[in-house]
C-alpha cells in the first residue's frame, strides 16, 4: 500500500486532520448534514463512477476536491444534496487486468478458460483496491455516500440500462450495420467514436508512394492521355501500345499493410491531373535501368517529384475514371469467396470520389474497401468486392504468402516496421515502388490496452445519433448548459456534437452489460427486451404448476429443537397427522400428479398421509435429498434459538457455518438446483413439494430472484411472504431465470445466454412463431453504463417512477467531454429527458512540475498519500482551486504547495493563536447578534474604530465575492479572495490591533472573534478540516455542533457610515483604507530609497491628495513612524518624505531599536506576554539618559515592573555608538 501507517511519519497538520475525521465519524456529521436538510429544496449532484481495480492518484484528489466544494456550499445554503457514490465495474480495463493475472492472451484463451469463471474473476477484480479507495475518499474529506453506492454490474443497474436501450429501439434509432470501424486487434472489439478520441498518440509511420501500372487503354483514354511519343529532340522508337506498359498511376498511403487489399483507385472529378515523363533509372545513374516512366498524379502535388520531369499532358480527374490497372498483389483474387468473385470485374479501376483532395499525397487515393470508411462507402456504391485478407487479430490470413500470420503493425525490437519494409521490397522487385518517407502524425490507439487500432469492416450495433432530431436536441440543449470554463460549450464539446457520429455501442467481449437484443432462429425477428420481467414472459415454460408444503407437526417442533439427522426419532404428533390430512383434502381440487419429498422421517410421514388422501400410487412419490432440513449437526438436539444467536440472519452470516454444517447459501443452492432440474425434466405436471421451513423460505426467495439482502428482508415482509407453519402449503410460482452457480440472478454472460426464450412474434395468421430466440453475442459499451447512471442508480423505472434529473452540478476532467460528459448528455436526449446536467466544471489535467504527463515509466508520479501526510488535505485542495482556472492544466510543483500553506494556513493559525492568547469567553457568550453589538449600538460621543469597521467591511465584501462566484460555479476567485482576506486580517488588521487586544479592548476582541467564526464558514467548502478545527476551538455551547451544520454567512446590513459607497461601488471605509495602504506603501518605498529603517522616527510626510479623516491619518503616521502628515498638492510625486533626522528623532529611533532588542531577549527566554520582568542595565551616561527618557514607555512595552542600573552578566546590545549590557529577570507570572 502506498499510504504510510506510521503516525510518526505524519506532519502535525495531517494528524490534526485525522482527529477531525474521527470527530466526523463519531458524531455522524455527514449524516446529520443530510438529515437536517431533508425535505428542503433538492440540489442534484451526480458522482462520476471510478473503477476500484486501480489505486487512486493525485489527479483523483483534484477531481474530488472540486466535486466536494460545491455540495458543501449548497448544503450550507440550505439545499438537500444527496451525494450517492458509484462504481464503474465493467469494461476492458478490468478484463485486461484479469487476463494478465490469469496469463490469458486472447479471446480464444478466455473462452477455453470459461466465460463464467473469467467474469467471476472480473467481478472480484473490480474491488481489489476498494478499501484503499474508501480510505482515500474519507481521508480527503470528500463527503459521498459509499454505503449505498450504485454498482454498474448489479442486476438492477443492468435492467435500467436495458430499459433505455428498448426506448432507443422504439424510436427506431438502434440498428446493426456492416461497415469499417475502429478495431482493436488486441482486445478483439470495436471502439466508439468518443472512445477513439481518448487514445490518440503521436507516432512516426512509414508512408509509401506506389505505382499502379495501367493495364490497357482504349481510344478514349489514348485521346485523354495523349501520345507517349518523343519530345522534340527525340524520335519514336516504340509503338504507342507498347509504351502504355511503362505508364503508372501514382498513389500514396500511410498504411502499407492495406495495399494487398487494394481494389480501386479514386480521383477527384474536377481536380487537375498531369501525365509526366521522368528520367529513367539508367539516366539517373542506376545500373539497372528500366526505360522511361510515365506517371499520372495531381498537378498540385508535383512538388513530391524530386527528380527531373516533363509534363506531357494535362487532364481532369473525370477523364481518368474507368481506367484499368494491374493488381499489386494476387492474393485477393486467389482467396475471394465465390459469392464475391463476380464483383472482381469492377475491381482495379479508377473511380471518382468526393473525399479525394490535394492537401497531401498525390491526388490519387488507394482504395481498400475493407480497411477504410470512405473506401467502404465507395465500394458499396459501385459494387466492389469485399473480402478480408486480415483476421480479427490483425494478422494476415492464410494464402497471403510472405505476409501470412504477420501482424499488420509488426515492428522489431528497435521499432523498425518490418512488415512495411517487406512490402516495399516486394513492390520494388516488381518496379511498383516509387518512394518512401517517415510520416509523423497523431494515430488512434486503444485507450485501454494502448494497441494501435486498425480500421476494419465489421458487423456492429449502432445508435443513430446523427438522426436530425437527436442531433438538433444535442446541440440546442448544450447551449443551456453552464460550462466552466465557458469556451468548452461551443469549443471542444460543441464541435464534437456538430460533427456527431453514430454510436457504436456493441463490444465483442465478455465482462459488460449484455446487449439486450435477441433474434429468432425461425422468423428472424429482432427483439429488444427491456426488463427481467420481459425475459420471464418469453422464457420457455414447462407448464408445470408447483405447490410447496411444510411437514406436519413433530415433537421436536413443539420443543423448538434442532433435528437434522434423517432417521432421527422426530415423528409427527397426532395433531400433526390430523392437520396434514386436512391439507391433503384441500389439495384434492388441484389434482396433484406427483409429490417430491425430503428424506427426513417427518417429511416422509407427511407425504404418506397426503398420498393416501390424494389417492396417488407410490410410483408418484419421489424422495430427493436436496429437500432435506438444513444440516447443522453441531446443534443437534439443541434449541434453534442457540443456532440463531450464533448466526443471526445478516448478510455477513448468509454464507457462514461451523465446520461440517450448512450455511443458508448452501441450502438455497441445493433447493434451487432441485427446482431447475424438475422444471426441465417434467412438462405440464402439478407437483407438490414437501420439505422444511428453512428450505421453503429459501425456495420462495430463490424463485423471486432476491439477493441476500432481499432474502433476509423477506422473513419480516408479511405482505410478500408468510413463513409456513407445520402442514401449511402455498403455491410456488416458478420460471427459470439467468443464474450463477449459486442460483442468484445474474444477467451477465454466459448465464443470460443459457436461458431458453421463445419467440412470440405473430406470423400473420393469428399464430405465434414459437421459434428459439438467441441473444446477439455482444456486450455494451461501458460508457453507456456510466452515462445511464441518472436512471440506473435508482433502478428507474422499476423501483422508482421519478428521478432526480437533471443534475445541478457535475465535475470531471477535460477528457470526459468525449466520455462521461457526452454519454450523460446523449442518453438524456435519447431518453427524452433533455440535458443531463445544468452546470459542469471541466478540469484540466494534472501534470508534473515541468508540465509533463505523470507516468510510472518517467518516474514523475506524485504519491497523494505522501503529499497528504506532509501538507494535509486542505493545503492540497486549496492549491487545486487556486493555482489557475479549473480548465487549465496544472503543473504540480511542491514548492508552490508549501508557499500556499504559508500564505494561508500559517497566517490563519497565527491569528487564531493570538486570539486564544487573549481570549475572553464571557464576551463570546454575550455575543447574541449576527454582528458585533458595538457596531450596531452607538453611544453619545462614541466612535467606531476604523480598523474594526474596515475588517468587517472586508468580510462582507468577501462574503459577496464568495457567494456570487460559487453561485456561478467559480472557485478560483473566492479562494484567491480567501488568501487576500487572510493576509489583510493578519498583516494589517491584527498587526494594527494587537495592542488594543492586549489591553482588553472589548470591541477589538469581539470583532476578531466574529470575523474568525464567519471566516471559517466561508472556508468550509474549500478547506473543511481547517474550518472544522477552528470552529471547534471557537464555538460556544449554543453554536452548531459542526461548522458543516451551520448556515452560510449572509450579506448583512451595515451602520450608515459603513454603507456609504465609494469609488468602484466599494464601501467608504474600504476605499479609505485602500488610500491609507497606498500612501504607506509609497512612504515605505521612500524610506527604503533613503536607507532609513521604519524604527527611526521622521518628522513629516507630504501627500499630494489627503482626503482622509483623522483616524486614517493616524494609521499612516503610525505605520510610517512620522510625526506629521500634511497635504501638498504642489509636489510632483504622490508623496514626499522628510528624511532629515534631528537629535530628538535620533534618540527616539535609538530607543525603538533598544525596545525591539529587549523584546527579542524576552522571546529567547521563552517568556509569555503576561510574564513581568525586572530590567538591569549596565551602560554609560548617554545610554542611561536614553533609558530614563523613555522609561515609562519601556516598562509598558517590555512589561517591566522596575528598571535599575548596575553591573550585570547579561547580554550586550549595541545601538549605534551606544552599548548596553542588559539582564532580564522574571519576577512573577
Amino acid at each position: 500500500m502506498a499510504e504510510k501507517e506510521n503516525s510518526n511519519a505524519k506532519s502535525d497538520i495531517a494528524l490534526r486532520e485525522e482527529r477531525i475525521l474521527e470527530f466526523w465519524k463519531e458524531n455522524k456529521i455527514f449524516e446529520k448534514s443530510l438529515e437536517q436538510t431533508k425535505g428542503k429544496k433538492e440540489f442534484v449532484f451526480y458522482e462520476g463512477p471510478p473503477t476500484a481495480n486501480g489505486k487512486p492518484g493525485i489527479h483523483h484528489l483534484e477531481a474530488r476536491a472540486f466535486k466536494d466544494a460545491i455540495p458543501r456550499y449548497k448544503t450550507m445554503r440550505g439545499f438537500h444534496v444527496r451525494r450517492k457514490g458509484g462504481w464503474d465495474t465493467h469494461g476492458l480495463p478490468v478484463e485486461l487486468q484479469v487476463e494478465k493475472k490469469l496469463g490469458l492472451n486472447s479471446k480464444k484463451a478466455i473462452e477455453e478458460y470459461g466465460i463464467a469463471k473469467f467474469n467471476q474473476e472480473c467481478k472480484e477484480s473490480v474491488w481489489e483496491y476498494l478499501d484503499i479507495w474508501n480510505k482515500f475518499t474519507k481521508r480527503i474529506g470528500f463527503w459521498v455516500d459509499q454505503e449505498n453506492a450504485y454498482v454498474t454490474y448489479h442486476n438492477d443497474y443492468i435492467e435500467s440500462v436495458w430499459n433505455i436501450i428498448k426506448k432507443v429501439n422504439e424510436q427506431k434509432l438502434l440498428y446493426k450495420d456492416y461497415k469499417v470501424v475502429p478495431w482493436c486487434p488486441r482486445c478483439g472489439t470495436v471502439l466508439s467514436s468518443h472512445e477513439l478520441a481518448q487514445g490518440y498518440q503521436d507516432v512516426k509511420d512509414l508512408s509509401v508512394y506506389v505505382k499502379f501500372k495501367i493495364r490497357s487503354i482504349g481510344e478514349r483514354f489514348s485521346q485523354v492521355l495523349g501520345s507517349l511519343g518523343p519530345s522534340p529532340s527525340q524520335t519514336i522508337r516504340k509503338p504507342f501500345a507498347d509504351s502504355t506498359f511503362s505508364t503508372f498511376l501514382l498513389a500514396w498511403t500511410t498504411t502499407p499493410w492495406t495495399l494487398p487489399g487494394n481494389v480501386a483507385l479514386a480521383v477527384g472529378e474536377d481536380i487537375d491531373y498531369v501525365k509526366i515523363k521522368t528520367k529513367s533509372r539508367s539516366e539517373l545513374g542506376s545500373t539497372t535501368g528500366v526505360g522511361e516512366e510515365f506517371l499520372i498524379l495531381a498537378k498540385a502535388r508535383l512538388s513530391i517529384i524530386t527528380q527531373p520531369y516533363e509534363i506531357i499532358k494535362e487532364m481532369k480527374g473525370k477523364d481518368l475514371v474507368g481506367l484499368e490497372y494491374e493488381p499489386l498483389f494476387p492474393y485477393l483474387a486467389q482467396n475471394i469467396s465465390e459469392k464475391e468473385k463476380p464483383k472482381l470485374k469492377k475491381a482495379y479501376k479508377v473511380y471518382s470520389a468526393d473525399f479525394v483532395n490535394t492537401e497531401d499525397g498525390t491526388g490519387i487515393v488507394h482504395t481498400a474497401v475493407m480497411y477504410g470508411q470512405d473506401d467502404f462507402v465507395l465500394g458499396t456504391q459501385v459494387g466492389l468486392p469485399k473480402h478480408h485478407l486480415v483476421g480479427l487479430d490483425g494478422k494476415f490470413l492464410k494464402g497471403t504468402e510472405f505476409l501470412e500470420g504477420r501482424f499488420v503493425k509488426e515492428k522489431d525490437e528497435s521499432g523498425k516496421p518490418t512488415l512495411d519494409v517487406d512490402i516495399i521490397k516486394y513492390l520494388t522487385n516488381k518496379n511498383l515502388f516509387f518512394n518512401k518517407e517517415n510520416y509523423s502524425h497523431s494515430y488512434p490507439h486503444c485507450w485501454r490496452c494502448k494497441t494501435a487500432l486498425i480500421y476494419y469492416a465489421r458487423d456492429s450495433w449502432y445508435i443513430k445519433m446523427s438522426d436530425p432530431k437527436i442531433k438538433e436536441q444535442l446541440v440546442s440543449q448544450n447551449k443551456d448548459i453552464n460550462w466552466e470554463p465557458s469556451h468548452i460549450r461551443e469549443g471542444r464539446f460543441g464541435e464534437w456534437l456538430k460533427d456527431i457520429k453514430d454510436w457504436a455501442i456493441s463490444r465483442e467481449r465478455y465482462w459488460g452489460t449484455p446487449l439486450p437484443v435477441w433474434q429468432c432462429e425461425s422468423c428472424k425477428e429482432v427483439q429488444v427486451l427491456g426488463s427481467v420481467e420481459e425475459i420471464k414472459e418469453k422464457t420457455k415454460k414447462s407448464g408445470n404448476k408447483y405447490f410447496i408444503m411444510r411437514h406436519g407437526e413433530t415433537t421436536t417442533n413443539l420443543r423448538n429443537l434442532v433435528s437434522t439427522i434423517i432417521n432421527s426419532g422426530s415423528h409427527l404428533t397426532e395433531n400433526g397427522k390430523r392437520k396434514t390430512a386436512m391439507v391433503g383434502e384441500f389439495l384434492k381440487k388441484e389434482r396433484i400428479d406427483m409429490i417430491f419429498t425430503s428424506p427426513f422421517n417427518r417429511a416422509k410421514e407427511t407425504t404418506e398421509i397426503v398420498r393416501k388422501v390424494l389417492n396417488l400410487t407410490e410410483n408418484n412419490i419421489h424422495v430427493d435429498e436436496r429437500l432435506g432440513e438444513m444440516q447443522v449437526k453441531s446443534y443437534e438436539g439443541k434449541a434453534w434459538t442457540e443456532y440463531h444467536n450464533d448466526f443471526p440472519k445478516t448478510v455477513e452470516n448468509f454464507d457462514k457455518a461451523k465446520e461440517g454444517d450448512e450455511s443458508l447459501k448452501d441450502v438455497k443452492r441445493r433447493v434451487m438446483s432441485f427446482l431447475f432440474e424438475i422444471e426441465e425434466k417434467y412438462k405440464d405436471k402439478k407437483i407438490l413439494i414437501i420439505t422444511h421451513g428453512g428450505p421453503i423460505w429459501l425456495a420462495v426467495a430463490g424463485v423471486k430472484m432476491l439477493d441476500v439482502r432481499g432474502i433476509l428482508a423477506l422473513v419480516s415482509n408479511k405482505k410478500d411472504f408468510y413463513y409456513l407453519g407445520n402442514s401449511e402449503t402455498q403455491m410456488l410460482s416458478f420460471n427459470p431465470f439467468p443464474h450463477d452457480e449459486n442460483y442468484e440472478l445474474d444477467l451477465h454472460r454466459p448465464y443470460i445466454d443459457e436461458i431458453p426464450l421463445v419467440c412470440a412474434h405473430s406470423t400473420g395468421s393469428g399464430q405465434v412463431c414459437g421459434g428459439k430466440l438467441n441473444r446477439v453475442k455482444e456486450v455494451m459499451d461501458v460508457w453507456f453504463d456510466s452515462g445511464a447512471m441518472p436512471f440506473a442508480q435508482d433502478h428507474y423505472p422499476f423501483d422508482v417512477k421519478k428521478i432526480a434529473y437533471p443534475a445541478d452540478f457535475i465535475c470531471e476532467a477535460i477528457d470526459q467531454t468525449r466520455g462521461w460528459f457526452y454519454t450523460l448528455h446523449a442518453i438524456g436526449i435519447l431518453a427524452g429527458r433533455g440535458k443531463a446536467y445544468k452546470n459542469v466544471i471541466c478540469l484540466g489535467h494534472l501534470l508534473d512540475a515541468s508540465g509533463k504527463k505523470m507516468s510510472k515509466s518517467l518516474g514523475n508520479v506524485v504519491d497523494p498519500w505522501e503529499m497528504i501526510e506532509k501538507y494535509g488535505v486542505d493545503t492540497l485542495r486549496l492549491w487545486m482551486y487556486s493555482v489557475n482556472q479549473p480548465g487549465e492544466s496544472k503543473n504540480f510543483d511542491e514548492k508552490t504547495v508549501a508557499l500556499l500553506h504559508g500564505q494561508v494556513f500559517n497566517l490563519l493559525y497565527n491569528v487564531l493563536a493570538f486570539y486564544e492568547l487573549y481570549r475572553d469567553k464571557n464576551l463570546e457568550k454575550n455575543h447574541l447578534t449576527p454582528w458585533p453589538l458595538s457596531l450596531l449600538r452607538r453611544g453619545v460621543g462614541e466612535r467606531y474604530n476604523v480598523l474594526d469597521q474596515w475588517i468587517l467591511a472586508r468580510l462582507n465584501e468577501f462574503v459577496k465575492l464568495s457567494t456570487e462566484n460559487l453561485d456561478n460555479y467559480k472557485l478560483l476567485e473566492p479562494v484567491r479572495g480567501l488568501r487576500d482576506f487572510i493576509e489583510d486580517l493578519s498583516t494589517w488588521y491584527l498587526r494594527r490591533s494587537r495592542e488594543r487586544i492586549k489591553n482588553g479592548d472589548k470591541n477589538a476582541k469581539q470583532t476578531l472573534y466574529f470575523v474568525l467564526k464567519n471566516l471559517v464558514k466561508l472556508i468550509a467548502p474549500f478547506a473543511p478540516f481547517t474550518a472544522e478545527n477552528i470552529w471547534l476551538r471557537l464555538k460556544t455551547d449554543s453554536d452548531a455542533e459542526s461548522v458543516h451544520l451551520t448556515k452560510w454567512p449572509p450579506l448583512t446590513p451595515w451602520p450608515l457610515s459603513l454603507i456609504r459607497r465609494g469609488v468602484g461601488k466599494r464601501s467608504y471605509v474600504i476605499n479609505n483604507m485602500q488610500m491609507v495602504r497606498s500612501a504607506v506603501t509609497l512612504g515605505l518605498e521612500a524610506r527604503q530609497k533613503a536607507g532609513i529603517k521604519v524604527r527611526q522616527p521622521l518628522s513629516k510626510l507630504e501627500v499630494k491628495n489627503l482626503d482622509l479623516g483623522k483616524e486614517y491619518i493616524e494609521l499612516i503616521k503610525d505605520e510610517l513612524n512620522v510625526k506629521e502628515i500634511v497635504e501638498n498638492k504642489n509636489i510632483e510625486s504622490e508623496v514626499v518624505l522628510d528624511v532629515n533626522i534631528g537629535e530628538e528623532l535620533k534618540q527616539e529611533g535609538d530607543y525603538r531599536e533598544l525596545a525591539r532588542a529587549l523584546q527579542d531577549m524576552r522571546k529567547k527566554m521563552g517568556l509569555t506576554p503576561s510574564d513581568v520582568v525586572r530590567l538591569s542595565f549596565e551602560t554609560d551616561d548617554a545610554g542611561k539618559e536614553l533609558v530614563q527618557k523613555f522609561e515609562t514607555d519601556m516598562k509598558k512595552t517590555v512589561l517591566a515592573s522596575e528598571i535599575n542600573f548596575r553591573e550585570n552578566n547579561g547580554s550586550e546590545i549595541k545601538i549605534g555608538s551606544l552599548v548596553f549590557k542588559v539582564k532580564i529577570d522574571k519576577i512573577r507570572e
